[in-house]
């Protein structure tokens, strides 16, 4: 059962725990329905699939982090590499570019995290209509670049890395409780 706490607390006292909700009953109630409506299993994803029913909503692993895409910077060309420098067709240069190994590690590291942390998953969609979280799941998952001159006064540079991270952002289909990958990608 999902308890709802709202902590109170005024000035120069310490914090206490109400079961009162500063939301409202409605607020409450619709947030009880959202939740219950998500179910006690988590989806399963298949990211192909989701970023195809799910691109007008924004999902785009695969376009901006899928295997497909050529790692190496190259003239005319979107690739990872290039990403770091907001080489076209990139609109914005980015600190982190990385692409997964392969689709199937997508479906396999996705759905496991979705598995075994569905329940805090489930509460941030229900409260939220959105997740964020980031796994080290122990093995190479993606490779790609980092800005080595990011926290210094100097150029861009790309530095290659592989990484075991991954993030993983969810969302609420609009007016649905029904969750799609926003987005999904290999981290350092």
């Amino acid at each position: 059962m999902l308890i709802l706490v709202v902590i109170h607390q005024c000035k120069g006292s310490v914090p206490e725990m109400s079961e009162k909700n500063s939301f409202g009953a409605a607020a409450e109630d619709l947030l009880l329905r959202r939740y219950h409506e998500l179910g006690n299993a988590p989806p399963v994803i298949d990211i192909v699939e989701n970023d195809c029913e799910y691109g007008d909503l924004g999902a785009h692993t695969m376009d901006r982090h899928g295997p497909g895409i050529p790692l190496r910077r190259a003239a005319g060309v979107k690739t990872i590499e290039g990403r770091i420098y907001g080489d076209w067709p990139w609109r914005r240069k980015v600190n982190r570019s990385y692409q997964w190994t392969d689709v199937r590690t997508i479906d396999r590291e996705v759905n496991a995290q979705l598995r075994r942390n569905w329940e805090t998953i489930r509460i941030d969609l229900a409260a939220r209509h959105f997740a964020e979280s980031i796994f080290d799941v122990g093995r190479r998952v993606g490779r790609g670049y980092y800005n080595g001159g990011m926290y210094e006064a100097s150029a861009r540079r790309a530095c290659y890395a592989e990484t075991d991270l991954f993030l993983v952002r969810l969302r609420l289909a609009p007016d649905s409780a029904v969750p799609f990958v926003l987005s999904t990608f290999p981290w350092s």
